[in-house]
């Protein structure tokens, strides 16, 4: 079947890897503000794109996800609206698909993923339009449609960066799609990197969670037993029972609390501590003793000179020391 080829007037060098858009709460600074396009631009574009484009109908059951996850989890209500929309008036929106690098009469969507679920629940066709798309294009599009769409939260938005990584693409083309500078992209990175796999899908998407509370959890799991306990309880029935949206502050505040009351139960060290500066002030001696045990520590600029000298006259010393105390024994 031949068709006006969809896309034709695309300008692809308006989604290049090279410009960073940003949106608000993901914001740039200083020079940086002088080559981004702001998240309106992105969706006036993408509507822009669509507009006059041949629309298809095709079955839903030949179209493949997105080589990159963006999503943990739906929101069941508002895919229960949108199904119920769509069954009512129709789908008046189309999607964007790509052929399948694979196989000829197959298509891999690029956005729309939640209208492709709503036509495979329905058995009806789904409108899209068909665009040959790399992969780099295709998952620029994708990321910035969900930007201008505002509807991944920070947790999801920080998946996709680490599956765009994960299947070759460069952190230009990362920011690109996610609207962000490499700042926040840091902190995504972070929080993705930090906070195991497991535990991520299992607080799911955490729609109303932000960027300070993941980072407020990066911080508590970077503590070995805090993770331990971290994983441990989010695979319990018992919190996987709980709404999605409750899932994060509950293991939030759960390891808050498991840490305070583990300080609580730590027994305090019984130790001394003496201190000495040399009468030059280029030496200070630091001495923490236990029963068994002493620590001692040489700082400033004589520090290692006089560690060299203490080390190379022990023997002395130590017979001085044995010494004194048989002087002091009366022998």
């Amino acid at each position: 079947m031949s068709r006006e080829n969809p896309f034709a007037k695309l300008d692809m060098a308006s989604i290049s890897a090279n410009q960073t858009p940003t949106k608000a709460g993901y914001g740039m600074t200083g020079a940086a503000k002088t080559v981004v396009r702001s998240i309106e631009d992105m969706a006036e574009n993408t509507k822009k794109l669509m507009e006059g484009e041949v629309i298809v109908d095709l079955d839903p059951r030949l179209i493949d996800a997105s080589f990159v996850a963006d999503r943990l989890s739906d929101d069941d209500e508002e895919f229960q609206e949108l199904l119920q929309a769509i069954k009512v008036s129709g789908q008046t929106t189309p999607i964007l698909v790509r052929p399948s690098s694979t196989d000829a009469k197959r298509y891999m969507v690029v956005f729309g993923h939640r209208r492709l679920k709503v036509a495979r629940e329905l058995a009806v066709p789904v409108k899209a339009v068909v665009k040959k798309l790399d992969d780099i294009t295709s998952a620029i599009v994708q990321g910035q449609e969900n930007a201008a769409r505002s509807n991944l939260s920070f947790i999801e938005r920080a998946y996709f960066a680490q599956n765009l990584l994960a299947s070759g693409m460069t952190k230009d083309v990362v920011r690109s799609s996610l609207a962000i500078d490499e700042a926040m992209l840091s902190k995504m990175l972070g929080v993705v990197e930090a906070v195991p796999a497991p535990i991520i899908q299992a607080l799911g998407a955490s729609k109303k969670i932000g960027r300070d509370r993941w980072l407020s959890l990066r911080q508590l799991v970077l503590a070995p037993a805090l993770l331990k306990v971290a994983a441990e309880y989010s695979g319990t029935a018992e919190f996987l029972e709980l709404d999605e949206d409750k899932r994060f502050d509950e293991l939030h505040d759960y390891l808050k609390r498991y840490k305070v009351k583990s300080a609580a139960k730590r027994p305090k060290a019984s130790a001394t501590g003496k201190d000495w500066t040399s009468s030059d002030s280029s030496l200070n001696f630091v001495m923490n003793a236990k029963s068994k045990k002493v620590a001692i520590e040489l700082s400033n600029v004589e520090a290692k000179p006089f560690s060299d000298w203490l080390s190379a006259h022990m023997d002395r010393l130590y017979d001085e020391y044995k010494g004194s105390k048989h002087e002091n024994n009366g022998d």
